[in-house]
């Protein structure tokens, strides 16, 4: 029988069952969607979701939580703090040395205006996400950052104005309590 969270998530369910299917079972999956939604979920409301008992729910989470597969985590939501936020791509110099690479990383690592930071394959090298108090000073930052970097041979920067997905589930939420 499906309960009603589980036919919130059918689509994605079967969704990820197939991309997933070598990795998590149905109820790990509806955990996971759970906690995506709502990282303060209860053991208890993750049992109904995933139509299993408590210990069972909270079994599953801890092991999820254990084999490094699931963190919960919490995020500022830039929105609501009416904060500026950029994704900045990055081309490395051509013959740049794996040791300068990874200083750069190190520093980018250490900077707490990057919350976020991805390797890509293709056109660009990096992708980091930068967040700063308004747009002007987060400019500022991020063109400091690159400049002071010699393996940095250009960037894009991309303002965020608006991230409808990440948040879509917490709005809707809000906006039925109002």
């Amino acid at each position: 029988m499906i309960t009603k969270d589980e036919a919130k998530y059918k689509r994605e369910l079967e969704f990820f069952k197939e991309i997933l299917k070598d990795y998590l079972d149905d109820i790990d999956i509806l955990i996971w969607l759970a906690l995506r939604d709502d990282g303060r979920v209860s053991d208890t409301d993750l049992a109904k979701i995933a139509n299993v008992s408590i210990p069972t729910a909270r079994r599953r989470r801890i092991a999820l939580e254990e084999k490094g597969i699931i963190k919960v985590r919490g995020f500022l939501r830039f929105d609501k703090l009416k904060l500026a936020s950029a994704d900045v791509l990055i081309k490395l110099k051509p013959g740049c040395s794996a040791e300068a690479v990874r200083d750069f990383i190190n520093k980018a690592l250490e900077e707490p205006r990057i919350y976020e930071i991805s390797e890509y394959i293709g056109e660009y090298d990096f992708l980091f996400r930068f967040f700063e108090k308004d747009f002007k000073t987060l400019k500022e930052k991020i063109e400091e950052f690159m400049l002071e970097s010699d393996v940095v041979d250009h960037y894009t920067i991309l303002a965020n104005i608006h991230t409808p997905k990440l948040f879509s589930e917490l709005i809707e939420q809000e906006n039925e309590r109002e």
